[in-house]
C-alpha cells in the first residue's frame, strides 16, 4: 500500500495549546508534519508541548516559517479550510471523498489551517488550488481549529487506509516556488504593458489570472515554456 501523507499547516495560530492538541490529532491519526507560519507566541512553547501529550516526540520535526509563500513552496498542491463563502476563482467543495480522490498523484500535498479568530484571509488562498469546507449539520460552520485538524486527519486516514493505490506517474506539477516566481514575472510584465488597469482594480484582475493558471496545473517544463514566449513578445527575434 502506498503511504500518502499530507503536511498540516497552521497560519498564524494564537493559541499554544491549539498547536499541542493539533500535534495530538495528527498523532492519533498517522500524521506527523507540521508546519507554522507566524505563530503569535515564540515556538517552541511550554503550554504547546504540554498539551501534545504523547506526541511530544514529533515536536522536533515541526517547522515555522514568516510566510505561507515560504511555507508551501516545495508543495505541489494546497488545499485551504475555510468555514466561510469565497468568491473567489478556486474549486470549492465539502465533499471529502470529491477532494481525496484527486490527491494520490501529487508529489507533495498541504492542507492549511487559518487563525482561530478569523480563519484564512483571501490573501492567504492565493496559492491554493482549492478550498475545503469541513461539512456541519447546523448554521454553525465555525469549529475549534485543533477539532478541525483531527477531522480532516481522521477522514484521511479512513479514506487512504481503506484503498489501496497502484503505483502511477506522478503528476508533474510544479512547485509553488518555481509557480510564484513565474507569477511575479507576470505581473510585472502585465504592469508594465497596462494590462491590469484601472489600478483599484488591479489586484482582483490578477487573482483571476493567477487562478487561471494554478488551474491549469503547469509543470516546470510548461512555466520554462510561457516565460520564454512572454520574453520573445517583448524582444521579438530579427529573421
Amino acid at each position: 500500500m502506498k503511504t500518502i501523507k499530507p503536511t498540516i499547516v497552521l497560519v498564524r495560530p494564537q493559541l499554544p495549546e491549539n498547536i499541542g492538541l493539533t500535534l495530538r490529532a495528527m498523532h492519533n491519526c498517522g500524521l506527523d508534519d507540521l508546519i507554522l507560519v507566524s505563530p503569535k507566541k515564540k515556538w517552541p512553547n511550554p503550554k504547546a508541548i504540554n498539551a501534545a501529550t504523547n506526541a511530544k516526540f514529533i515536536i522536533r520535526k515541526v517547522k515555522v516559517f514568516d510566510s505561507i509563500n515560504e511555507a508551501v513552496s516545495n508543495y505541489n498542491f494546497v488545499v485551504a479550510t475555510s468555514a466561510r463563502k469565497r468568491y473567489l476563482s478556486k474549486p470549492h467543495t465539502k465533499d471529502f471523498l470529491n477532494l481525496f480522490e484527486k490527491l494520490p498523484n501529487y508529489k507533495k500535498i498541504a492542507i492549511l489551517f487559518g487563525p482561530e479568530q478569523s480563519g484564512l484571509s483571501n490573501n492567504d488562498l492565493m496559492l491554493c488550488d482549492c478550498v475545503f469546507t469541513i461539512p456541519t449539520f447546523s448554521n454553525n460552520h465555525s469549529l475549534n481549529l485543533a477539532h478541525s485538524v483531527l477531522i480532516m486527519s481522521y477522514k484521511w486516514q479512513e479514506y487512504f487506509m481503506q484503498f489501496t493505490f497502484k503505483s502511477s506517474k506522478k503528476n508533474d506539477v510544479s512547485d509553488k516556488k518555481s509557480f510564484e516566481v513565474f507569477m511575479e514575472y507576470l505581473k510585472n510584465e502585465l504592469n508594465n504593458s497596462g494590462f491590469l488597469y484601472p489600478k483599484e482594480k488591479s489586484n482582483s484582475m490578477f487573482n483571476n489570472v493567477q487562478s487561471m493558471f494554478l488551474r491549469a496545473k503547469l509543470s516546470k517544463k510548461e512555466i520554462q515554456t510561457l516565460w520564454g514566449m512572454i520574453k520573445v513578445f517583448k524582444n521579438p527575434r530579427k529573421r
